[in-house]
């Protein structure tokens, strides 16, 4: 039995905004919106519009980004939203970037700079969207025109999905705490007569606090260990803790099929380098890595055996354990075989690492990795 009514897959930027500004349309009654980066772009406009229409009509939408990946939002659209009836909240917002920090008395600014340059390394890198209780939007698509044909004709690649059912509750109740709203333990009751899934098995993978972190982090690797056929797993950000890498190494050593396909071209470019460090070991235990060129590679997926999930978690320390990230476990077989096909077709079009170029790397680019790679807590 699924957990969801529907089960949408999206592999095209366009294709999923589109259905996503179709749905914010036709709300009724409320929407949320969590995400890490809302630019202040074609795209951006585009969403604001449709969220202050909705608003002017009665839907209440609350809208949470991210202190450092929306850093322009108060500039652009904070005065905007609030003007027209929605509600924002920014999360661990940069203490010189928030509006009302001026405001504050100089000791009061002290406290609020010490608290928030201590929860620093703290984001919310999550991407989703609820609409009406009823349909979520998630998956690795900011609210950045780079996922689109209005930006470039080869687009970034990423995953989303579309679903519906009663589990979308389950992703409000966790909007309902990260904004901690009073009415959080009220609605929580409400969702336990719906006899939902418990966090642990939800199809909706929420890293809230370090108990559910360990977890999902154990329970990937316990999968990892007990594979047999693949564990093929998308990255644009591959510097896990070694744990993860000597069981990804072990699987293809005792002949699991283990392939990684990770972004060559990246909008943080110490990661070019600083990924290189893995490859050596991966590639002697019999990993086969691929490395994406056409474009920026920003889908976070991982298929293992019959089991696959799309998301926002990136295979770093930063996923791990410091950001608030989701995963949303695939269950349509139709949808999964499209994913499948998508890594295949991908890995195609990829040049894969071989020991001869690593080789070939100048020593000053393996002495910087080494030098990055000190610091791979904070990445």
């Amino acid at each position: 039995m699924l957990n969801w009514d529907s089960e949408q897959i999206f592999l095209d930027g366009d294709q999923y905004f589109d259905d996503l500004v179709k749905a914010i349309d036709e709300s009724s009654h409320s929407i949320t919106v969590e995400m890490y980066i809302f630019n202040n772009d074609y795209l951006g406009k585009k969403i604001a519009n449709h969220l202050i229409t909705a608003a002017h009509r009665g839907v209440k939408i609350q809208v949470i980004v991210d202190g450092v990946g929306s850093y322009t939002f108060f500039d652009k659209f904070h005065d905007l939203f609030q003007k027209n009836g929605v509600a924002i909240k920014v999360y661990n917002p940069l203490p010189f970037v928030h509006p009302f920090f001026g405001e504050l008395k100089f000791w009061r600014k002290i406290q609020a700079f010490l608290m928030r340059f201590i929860r620093l390394n703290k984001r919310d890198h999550r991407k989703i969207i609820t609409i009406d209780e009823k349909i979520m939007f998630c998956g690795s698509f900011n609210i950045t025109v780079e996922h689109t044909r209005q930006h470039h004709e080869n687009p970034w690649k990423d995953m989303g999905v579309r679903v519906s059912g009663e589990n979308v509750k389950f992703a409000v109740l966790n909007f309902k705490k990260i904004w901690r709203l009073r009415d959080y333990y009220r609605y929580k009751k409400q969702i336990k007569k719906l006899n939902l899934t418990a966090w642990k098995q939800n199809p909706l993978r929420l890293n809230n606090n370090p108990l559910m972190k360990r977890f999902f982090y154990k329970d990937l690797l316990k999968r990892i260990q007990k594979a047999q056929g693949k564990v093929w797993l998308t990255t644009p950000y591959f510097i896990p803790k070694r744990k993860l890498i000597r069981t990804i190494g072990l699987a293809a050593k005792r002949g699991v099929d283990v392939r990684l396909l990770i972004s060559l071209r990246t909008d943080v470019l110490m990661f070019r380098t600083l990924q290189y460090f893995y490859y050596p070991y991966l590639i002697k235990k019999g990993v086969k890595v691929f490395l994406y060129t056409d474009s920026v590679l920003h889908a976070k997926n991982v298929i293992i055996d019959d089991w696959t999930t799309i998301g926002s978690s990136n295979l770093n320390h930063r996923s791990i354990l410091h950001d608030l990230e989701f995963d949303l476990v695939v269950e349509d077989r139709k949808n999964v075989e499209e994913i499948e096909n998508n890594f295949v077709q991908l890995s195609r079009d990829s040049k894969q690492v071989l020991k001869t170029n690593l080789e070939k790397r100048p020593f000053w680019d393996k002495l910087l990795g080494r030098l990055f790679f000190t610091f791979k807590y904070w990445f």
